[in-house]
């Protein structure tokens, strides 16, 4: 895939594939896409002067005709890792059924072997048989799945407290307890996918200040809270409240031992923060393992979008 040249047939062959699949943040990313599509010959100098942006537009097209019709993207899950990660894996509905899918599939994972790979990992809708099908039979293996929730509409709620807990604001300074409670709440396939690191969590002065400056603009706020026990966190919940345009978001965690017990007063808590703003609706992602949150979730009326397939095959 030579960036300059095929971007802009790429970006309009993914729209056309999932178009009734993206969210908010999908959504998001195919209008940057279409954006740097028209960049032209620029394009063409960043993809030989970056190795960074060569490896994000790296992955390879499907040419019948003069027209793309077929597309895979492939990059390292973190620059410099061994970690692969496919994606944007589409063909035009004309072409499909004539293998070319698994050819492309097959030429990502030859160039994540050649370039020192130890793994590659994927995505896919747990809906999506023929999909599922093609990526079992290359070897890959199934580690988890990630529910998508919606609520179109933040309506009147009251806060349910949980009997002897308390939920608190959380400082930055904080961030030991936040990692430990991700390491025992984050079940061990997705680390094996997405190890966790210290200095995702750990935020000094600048990170804390591209964190504001990123709420301001994307036009929201963003709440953090966590409910403690003794000297760590059991639980945390991160709302992002936007008060401009788009959904709001939610982020849930909670430690294995007290799921189960705590959900609701998180839950309730966020959407009685949200009553305060616009009527977007909001937008949460669950493990699939977690069915404890999801359960309350639908309780107070989000609904299921979709639900992914983290896949894995190691080289």
């Amino acid at each position: 895939m030579e960036p300059g040249r095929d971007l802009g047939q790429v970006a309009t062959l993914i729209e056309e594939a999932f178009a009734d699949q993206l969210d908010f943040w999908g959504q998001e990313a195919l209008h940057e896409l279409k954006a740097m599509s028209r960049l032209g010959p620029l394009l063409w100098l960043l993809d030989r002067l970056s190795p960074e942006f060569h490896e994000t537009f790296s992955g390879f097209v499907w040419v019948e005709e003069g027209r793309v019709v077929g597309n895979v993207t492939v990059n390292r899950s973190i620059w410099r890792s061994r970690r692969w990660f496919i994606s944007n894996v589409a063909v035009k509905r004309a072409y499909q059924g004539r293998g070319i899918a698994r050819e492309l599939m097959q030429a990502a994972i030859g160039m994540a072997r050649d370039k020192g790979g130890e793994s590659v990992t994927l995505q896919v809708r747990a809906d999506n048989m023929p999909a599922l099908k093609l990526y079992r039979d290359l070897g890959f293996e199934e580690l988890m799945g990630a529910t998508e929730l919606q609520l179109k509409r933040v309506g009147p709620v009251a806060f349910v407290p949980a009997e002897g807990f308390t939920l608190r604001q959380r400082d930055y300074s904080e961030w030991r307890k936040e990692y430990e409670l991700a390491r025992a709440a984050t079940p061990a396939s997705e680390q094996r996918v997405r190890p966790l690191r210290e200095e995702d969590f750990r935020k000094v002065f600048g990170g804390r200040v591209v964190d504001w400056l990123g709420d301001i603009f994307a036009g929201q706020r963003t709440y953090r809270l966590a409910v403690d026990e003794g000297d760590r966190f059991i639980a945390t919940l991160t709302v992002r409240a936007s008060w401009l345009w788009g959904r709001h978001g939610l982020e849930i965690m909670v430690h294995p031992d007290y799921r189960g017990q705590v959900e609701e007063m998180l839950v309730t808590h966020a959407l009685a923060l949200l009553g305060n703003y616009p009527g977007q609706g909001v937008a949460v992602k669950m493990s699939t393992s977690y069915q404890e949150a999801i359960e309350i979730l639908k309780r107070y009326g989000f609904v299921e979008e979709k639900t992914l397939v983290q896949m894995c095959l190691d080289l």
